[in-house]
């Protein structure tokens, strides 16, 4: 594992560590993966092409959120929500790629905060 994947590795093993969180994978600003996927013991509610093609589109919609920067700030994180699960989307920093998750339907918001921590923890340590 070369260097980078095994930082980007480590981002994933940490958000592991959630009991909420179901799946964590960083792409390349192309979609594709650097690491990552379901959390060990979980089933994925979708077949893998679903899943690569929510990877993909996750860069697409977070680089067409950057247009709004200069009038609405900051990215953030972008989400979709269905029944059973939460999908969130971030940047991960200039030329850092893109974190796809995803949680448990049954997720609160407040427990979104646990997951920036750890993203913000990482980009320190990464720094």
């Amino acid at each position: 594992m070369t260097p980078e994947k095994e930082t980007y590795q480590k981002l994933v093993d940490s958000l592991f560590e959630l009991p909420f969180l179901r799946y964590a994978v960083v792409t390349d600003d192309f979609g594709r993966r650097y690491a990552g996927g379901m959390k060990p013991g979980v089933e994925s509610t979708t077949p893998v092409e679903i899943e690569k093609r929510l990877e993909a589109q996750a860069v697409l919609i977070l680089k067409m959120a950057e247009g709004y920067v200069p009038y609405d700030g900051k990215v953030l994180w972008s989400s979709i929500r269905w029944e059973k699960v939460i999908a969130l989307f971030f940047l991960l920093g200039e030329g850092k790629g893109t974190l796809s998750l995803t949680v448990q339907g049954v997720t609160k918001f407040d427990s979104f905060d646990k997951i920036l921590k750890i993203i913000d923890n990482w980009k320190n340590a990464a720094s």
